[in-house]
């Protein structure tokens, strides 16, 4: 009795000097990357005693524990830390449970409806095995074995119904367990049952009164974003609203939070990770298209570590790209199951010169281009532009930046009212006593301006050149009167000034030699 006497007040020192809180740390700040986001947690705790253990619950399943940084009280230090991903009752785990036992039920109506089928399968066989009774003889048997073979015959027939049936069910009950295999495999994708528990073990030297700030901030690479542009075209000038799509499959909801934006990827470690190549290219420019694919890079669960540099696709590098931030004025939520949100940033106006790309090869219509010199300090990123001229939506296109310092050509679409046009007026062919060849061809190009208002037309068309550098191919290019002829991209350009109702006629003189005894193919 002594003992157990003494034993209650060393059990009162010990749980005087040990214990455990248990808190839930909302979100107070995130700042989303390209690939990647920082999310910022902050709490109040109570230090009452010399050792803790603290259990934060609410954050994010895909933490990278290697990017925790803590901010801890004066006098505090973290003996140890814990971190593992839990389920969480939401309605998405109540799903994938709903789901389990689904899939539990139809496998089980499947494996019963396998067992019939083998046996009226063995029962066909045994029948097939006997159909000899049934036979042209039957005329010399008794009546009770003829009796016998119409049975069989009758019960073999609707064996075969039988059968169709229970196929027909295993084959619908395959599909039921596909489409439950497939949902319970994404909604375990987006992590969207699961959530983040972190246990550390504190040590406090000194025991405060009243509850102290507790910050967590950690790296979450199942984030994204990606910039979109809605260009709005009329007479005042070129309103750009910029938006982003954001999206994120952490399981936690970012609610009401400030959220910031950031291009680039975010550090996930606290030693540097090296450069990307900064590879320059010299290519030929490419042609002006109205109809261009923006793929943004969404970037799937992945881990900032060496699984997470294995994942990222090779060609995106932000190696030599401005680094962008923009804080969002107003709070947005973003759900963590991977759904995409759509959040205004800001909006601007472009200073720009409309021209008109003229290329009747491609379309009879001439094509609308605002060409913006200063641009540079609009914090513009690639990404996908959707077209509005004077109210009416004409599209989506790709805005792709050049070099700072050239000017930035953005299509604003098909114009009506200009019209362009491209005839063969004349085309002669002549030998010469070398056993050459000469196809000399006359094109003559035409642009119309239907506007109330003078315009800028640059009217183009391609001219031909050879595969090889061999010689056997010989190309001449003539042009009228201010045109102008560029060999590295293959063209001929008219700089056009066009007044109200006016057409302007161009011509283009390709003459080509080449071997008599050859074939000439693409003139």
């Amino acid at each position: 009795m002594k003992f157990t006497l003494l034993l209650f007040p060393i059990l009162f020192a010990c749980s005087s000097l040990f214990s455990q809180v248990e808190i839930v740390m909302p979100v107070t700040s995130v700042e989303v990357h390209q690939e990647g986001a920082m999310i910022e947690h902050t709490s109040f705790i109570q230090i009452n005693r010399t050792h803790e253990t603290i259990v934060v619950r609410g954050l994010a399943s895909d933490l990278i524990l290697g990017s925790l940084s803590i901010s801890l009280p004066n006098g505090t230090s973290i003996e140890s830390l814990h971190f593992e991903s839990k389920s969480r009752p939401t309605s998405r785990a109540i799903e994938i449970n709903n789901i389990k036992d689904s899939i539990g039920i139809v496998d089980l109506k499947r494996r019963m409806q396998a067992s019939i089928l083998h046996t009226l399968s063995e029962e066909q066989t045994f029948l097939a095995a006997n159909r000899s009774i049934g036979s042209t003889q039957e005329v010399l048997l008794v009546d009770d074995v003829i009796e016998m073979a119409d049975f069989l015959r009758e019960r073999n027939q609707s064996l075969s119904l039988e059968i169709l049936d229970v196929t027909l069910e295993i084959e619908e009950l395959d599909l039921e367990l596909t489409h439950l295999k497939a949902r319970e495999s994404a909604l375990y994708m987006i992590h969207a049952e699961q959530e983040g528990v972190l246990t550390m073990k504190l040590k406090n030297a000194v025991v405060f009164k009243n509850d102290m700030a507790l910050s967590l901030k950690y790296l979450s690479p199942s984030a994204h974003w990606s910039p979109e542009y809605e260009v709005n075209f009329s007479s005042d000038g070129i309103l750009v609203k910029r938006f982003a799509s954001v999206a994120q499959s952490s399981g936690l909801p970012w609610s009401a939070s400030p959220l910031t934006l950031v291009s680039g990827r975010p550090s996930g470690s606290l030693m540097p990770r090296p450069f990307d190549d900064w590879i320059l290219d010299v290519s030929s420019s490419q042609r002006l298209s109205s109809y261009s694919k923006y793929t943004p890079v969404l970037m799937a669960d992945r881990q900032l570590d060496d699984d997470y540099e294995e994942g990222i696709q090779e060609d995106v590098s932000f190696v030599g790209k401005t680094r962008h931030r923009f804080e969002l004025e107003t709070s947005s939520v973003i759900s963590g199951d991977g759904t995409l949100s759509r959040v205004e940033i800001d909006t601007f106006y472009l200073e720009g010169e409309v021209r008109y790309f003229a290329a009747p090869a491609i379309n009879t219509e001439a094509y609308s281009t605002a060409r913006i010199v200063d641009w540079s300090g609009k914090k513009l990123m690639e990404g996908k532009a959707q077209i509005i001229a004077d109210n009416s939506y004409l599209g989506s296109v790709s805005l792709d930046l050049p070099v700072i310092g050239d000017t930035l050509v953005l299509s604003l679409g098909a114009n009506p009212n200009v019209l362009c046009s491209r005839t063969l007026s004349h085309k002669d062919s002549k030998a010469s006593f070398l056993s050459r060849k000469k196809v000399v061809s006359t094109w003559v190009l035409a642009a119309e301006n239907f506007q109330s208002d003078t315009i800028s037309v640059d009217l183009i068309d391609a001219i031909p050149y050879p595969r090889s550098n061999d010689g056997d191919i010989e190309v001449f290019v003539e042009v009228s009167d201010g045109g102008r002829i560029d060999l590295l991209n293959h063209q001929v350009i008219f700089p056009l000034m066009l007044a109200p109702n006016e057409r302007r006629q161009v011509s283009v003189v390709i003459s080509v030699t080449y071997p008599r005894n050859k074939q000439l193919k693409g003139l």
